[in-house]
């Protein structure tokens, strides 16, 4: 492109100002000392889980027998925690039963049993909790150590005690109809047990 004349010099003094201007602006100030601090900070979030291992579920099929069950869970806490278990009857009990004088006369519709806990951590190893009769598995006002049925109660892990990628176990025991002094009602039998973790606080 050629310019001539007035135009020439009105191009220069347009572009002459853009020029002028921007190497001003760009331009970082002077350092004005000889040490520079930086300040990081990072944290990790709390965390506490607990998930199936296997099925969470079980039918032996007898209520009669002597049995034991063992069910499996895996355990995630990367802090002091605090581990419960709950059961809702307090009893494996005949399904459609319900209130304390409910049932088949002549026949008893609750049949006790005696569940245990015990998990692994990462500072002191695996940790029994021991064994507690099911009618101490509904109720605060009992001396089952593991007793819990909400996030903050039950067995305490232990001061600086993580759980991180461990496993634990929920057993649950019952004699046969030999220890019974009345013998049971034909019919299906359930409970349901709720362990619980969180964070201790």
């Amino acid at each position: 492109m050629r310019f001539s004349g007035a135009r020439f010099f009105a191009a220069c003094a347009f572009f002459g100002a853009i020029c002028t201007a921007f190497p001003e602006n760009a331009q970082a100030k002077a350092p004005s000392g000889n040490t520079l601090q930086i300040d990081i900070e990072a944290s990790i979030s709390q965390r506490c889980g607990i998930a199936a291992l296997g099925a969470n579920s079980n039918d032996t099929g007898r209520i009669d027998e002597p049995t034991r069950i063992a069910f499996r869970f895996g355990l995630d806490c990367n802090t002091p925690f605090k581990i419960g278990v709950a059961a809702q009857n307090g009893a494996l009990q005949l399904v459609g039963a319900n209130g304390p004088n409910a049932g088949i006369a002549g026949f008893a519709y609750r049949k006790n049993y005696v569940a245990g806990l015990q998990f692994n951590t990462d500072q002191t190893g695996l940790v029994s909790a021991g064994e507690c009769a099911s009618s101490a598995l509904t109720s605060a006002n009992t001396n089952c150590r593991f007793y819990g049925s909400e996030p903050g109660s039950g067995l305490y892990s232990g001061r600086n005690t993580t759980a991180i990628g461990r496993e634990g176990e929920l057993t649950v025991t019952w004699l046969g109809e030999t220890s019974d002094a009345v013998r049971l009602a034909a019919g299906a039998y359930q409970e349901i047990l709720t362990i619980i973790v969180a964070p201790s606080t």
